[in-house]
């Protein structure tokens, strides 16, 4: 393990080539930043959670007790961390629910995130380059942006548990490096995603042989997390089924498609990243960050094989693959020949980086949003329980929705942790004065679209007791497919419902 020495006074076509490459870095750091007003002032959904989790945040400011188990009363799966809900609910406000100030705060994490990468950059090369094309390289990513602007936890989650690990690696060689546990629980309860770092840095003391300050700091994860849980479920949430929560709910299957995206991504994406940082790491051996890097990569391609996996579980690799591609361009700059390879890899990254880039709400989706608001609003009176997978469109309307997320609760069910007799019942006795879904549930048979998030058994009881209101054009941002608009469906009469009763049953 060392620390690169100061490298020797760069030549003039090698600050031409550093230049460059912060030039190409900056642009597209740009281009990401020229969107946000946009994406910051859309009233509806960039992202698949965003109105499921605001919801939940709303119930928890408004006493709803979100981890208790699922039941014909209602469902919040509230399956992210604690300390996202809690911080989350004194940001939304109940009356007037709105996406901005959680998509602020994912934003200030990703700031953070970039500030620490540029930190970590320098102490790993010594060279103000890495220091300034790091964060660029990490903020050039689609996927970056993509998360980071909507109102998600990932960012912040990263930017607790990759300080604590940055902390870990300055104080390394002593038991300073202990103060890195509070950062990463802190992330861990905030989104219980990033355990790279923790883990690495265990991997690293068992290797250095130093077994004393590796069961001190597994003890102090240990302990602490155990007493956090403790505080969580026995004070904060007393005589709910947090753990189950944020544990069980959590455990969805493995799925071929999942692994696949993941795959795919990893080849078309982190491949060269990957392997940039593995030279750097080959010329300025570090272990610790060596773990880190290893661990990071290991753990996204499992965890991403999850069912309703997407790319939030690469940003890590994203992260730390940027800080050492940044170090070791740093490193060749005083080799020019050497340093424009580097540069073609990098020019290479930064075009295949914008894969994942989400557009920016045009004119129409904030058109198409405002009339999906209208018609909810003019036809259902406030608090009306409503049935949909897109929550924040019903909770934004004044409607109230018992069931945030109905992937979770259709995943329970095929699990057989809940019924679905609850949700059948429900539709029978017209117990939501609306039903809005995605798809076409008259002309579309079995799909993945149509069993996404719900039953069959579920899905027959719609047809019983509902009948199609309208039809609505689907803001962009929220679309799942091209063709995806909204279904609405309202209770139909007795005899309306007995007549579609035989008409299915034939």
């Amino acid at each position: 393990m060392t620390t690169p020495n100061m490298e020797p006074t760069p030549t003039r076509k090698g600050i031409l080539l550093g230049l460059a490459a912060v030039a190409l870095a900056a642009f597209f750091v740009v281009i990401h930043v020229l969107a946000l007003p946009a994406k910051l002032r859309y009233p509806g959904e960039l992202n698949f959670i965003e109105g499921q989790v605001m919801v939940e945040m709303i119930h928890l400011r408004q006493g709803v007790p979100i981890y208790a188990p699922p039941s014909a009363q209602g469902y919040d799966a509230a399956n992210f961390g604690p300390l996202y809900y809690m911080v989350g609910a004194r940001l939304v406000d109940p009356q007037k629910p709105a996406y901005l100030p959680l998509r602020v705060l994912s934003l200030l994490g990703v700031l953070v995130c970039a500030v620490v990468a540029s930190l970590m950059a320098f102490r790993l090369s010594r060279n103000w380059l890495a220091a300034l094309l790091a964060p660029l390289l990490f903020l050039s990513y689609g996927l970056v942006f993509r998360h980071g602007a909507s109102a998600r936890s990932d960012m912040v989650a990263l930017f607790l548990v990759f300080t604590g690990f940055t902390v870990a690696h300055r104080f390394r060689t002593s038991r300073a490096l202990l103060l890195a546990v509070p950062f990463m629980l802190g992330g861990f309860y905030y989104k219980q995603q990033f355990v790279a770092g923790p883990l690495a840095v265990l991997i690293f003391l068992l290797l250095e042989k130093r077994f004393r300050l590796a069961a001190e700091f597994t003890g102090l994860m240990v302990l602490g997390g155990l007493a956090f849980l403790a505080v969580i479920q026995y004070v904060i949430f007393p005589g709910q089924a947090f753990l189950r929560h944020f544990v069980l709910y959590n455990l969805l299957p493995f799925t071929e498609e999942s692994l696949l995206l993941g795959i795919g991504f990893f080849a078309l994406i982190l491949l060269v990243p990957l392997l940039v940082s593995l030279e750097f790491l080959r010329a300025c051996p570090d272990r610790l960050v060596k773990c880190y890097l290893v661990c990071a990569f290991t753990l996204s391609m499992l965890t991403v094989a999850r069912a309703g996996s997407d790319t939030y579980y690469f940003l890590e690799c994203v992260l730390v693959s940027s800080i050492l591609f940044a170090a070791l361009l740093a490193k060749r700059i005083v080799e020019p020949a050497r340093a424009v390879e580097l540069l073609v890899l990098l020019i290479v990254t930064l075009f295949v980086g914008q894969w994942f880039r989400a557009s920016s709400p045009s004119t129409e989706d904030f058109r198409q949003d405002k009339a999906v608001q209208d018609y909810l609003q003019q036809h259902f009176p406030p608090g009306t329980p409503a049935l949909s997978y897109y929550a924040g469109d019903i909770v934004r309307a004044g409607l109230a929705l018992p069931f945030t997320n109905l992937y979770h609760y259709n995943q329970l069910i095929r699990k057989g942790v809940v019924s679905d007799r609850d949700m059948t019942g429900l539709l029978a006795k017209h117990h939501f004065g609306a039903v809005v879904l995605d798809f076409d549930l008259e002309k579309e048979g079995v799909n993945y679209y149509t069993e996404y998030y719900l039953t069959q058994t579920i899905r027959s009881a719609i047809q019983v007791n509902y009948q199609l209101a309208t039809v609505l054009e689907m803001p962009g941002p929220e679309k799942l497919r091209e063709e995806a608009k909204f279904y609405v469906w309202v209770p139909r009469t007795p005899a309306e419902g007995k007549s579609q009763s035989a008409a299915l049953a034939r």
